[in-house]
């Protein structure tokens, strides 16, 4: 019954009727390609969904997230590596996978996990369909790791749950090119300049958008609903009600990563741009909003070189 509330709520979220008739059709493939996925790649792996779950419970212990997930070779494998990341060493190694979720945290455990849980989606994949998630994945990564550099730097209250956030709220995206890389392609470019009118541009070619296949990806995988609601609304965080701060520190991050991935130069990085940013520090004083300004350079070259060793391996 919950399944096909979902099916139904997917047909929903292809709007064929005011399109074009060639967008009509490449909408109606969409939908039913989006639907065979749900039979052969449908959720999140069972460890990953219950891991987040138990991040979330006070009274876990690390024992107990450490047999939750020591009979999963590649999450196992994943945390121990990270646990003795530069990032996150000091001193003897980490060769226990407790050992491992001590260091790390069960936070951190649960983004490792969410990652790799994102990566096995188009684990299968080949050619130019991989070659596009990759380049997505990367830039997920990135939002992820300046999300956690702007949350530890200016102490925004977030535990762990700002990276996991960064990391999926581009899921439709990744959806959109396993369903049909091709008709992606058209609505987009994978060129980072997302300029106004960026989702209606998909709405009109292929029925629906990526934040709104995000969000119902999300529920079908019984992800927490703060950050479901970020992959619906970091485009417009004014429209999230239940996780706004933590859906404006997304929009902030992709705006910032989406400059590094078009490669241009970091003294060319305009903030006033970053709709986010206002957003975010909007209630900040003068001095800490000039403190930002200043390590923003630090903070988005900080974040490139942590995404790139956290994913070394992986």
């Amino acid at each position: 019954m919950i399944l096909q509330h979902l099916v139904d709520k997917l047909r929903g979220l292809f709007r064929k009727t005011h399109l074009a008739r060639e967008a009509e059709a490449t909408a109606a493939r969409l939908e039913e390609k989006v639907l065979a996925l749900v039979d052969n790649m449908p959720t999140l792996p069972d460890t990953a969904t219950r891991a987040l779950e138990l991040a979330k419970d006070p009274e876990s212990k690390f024992a107990d997230f450490a047999r939750l997930i020591e009979a999963d070779a590649a999450i196992a494998t994943g945390i121990l590596r990270v646990a003795n990341s530069a990032l996150y060493a000091g001193g003897l190694p980490a060769v226990k996978l407790q050992q491992a979720v001590v260091r790390l945290g069960m936070r951190q455990c649960q983004n490792v996990i969410v990652a790799i849980g994102m990566r096995s989606l188009f684990q299968r994949v080949a050619g130019n369909t991989r070659r596009q998630c990759v380049v997505l994945w990367d830039h997920a990564y990135v939002v992820a790791s300046l999300c956690r550099q702007i949350n530890r730097a200016f102490r925004l209250g977030f535990d762990g749950e700002e990276f996991s956030a960064g990391l999926l709220h581009d899921l439709g995206r990744i959806l959109l090119v396993l369903a049909d890389v091709e008709s992606f392609a058209q609505a987009d470019g994978l060129d980072f300049r997302e300029e106004a009118g960026f989702l209606k541009r998909e709405r009109s070619l292929l029925g629906t958008d990526h934040c709104e296949l995000g969000g119902w990806f999300g529920e079908h995988s019984k992800l927490p609903p703060a950050l479901i609601e970020v992959m619906h609304c970091h485009h417009d965080p004014s429209q999230a009600a239940k996780a706004k701060g933590l859906t404006t520190l997304v929009a902030t991050a992709d705006h910032m990563a989406n400059h590094l991935q078009r490669g241009e130069d970091l003294a060319d990085y305009d903030p006033s741009d970053n709709l986010g940013l206002c957003c975010l520090w909007e209630r900040w004083p003068e001095e800490r909003r000039r403190r930002l300004l200043d390590q923003l350079p630090g903070v988005m070259e900080e974040a490139v070189r942590a995404a790139a060793e956290e994913q070394g391996g992986s």
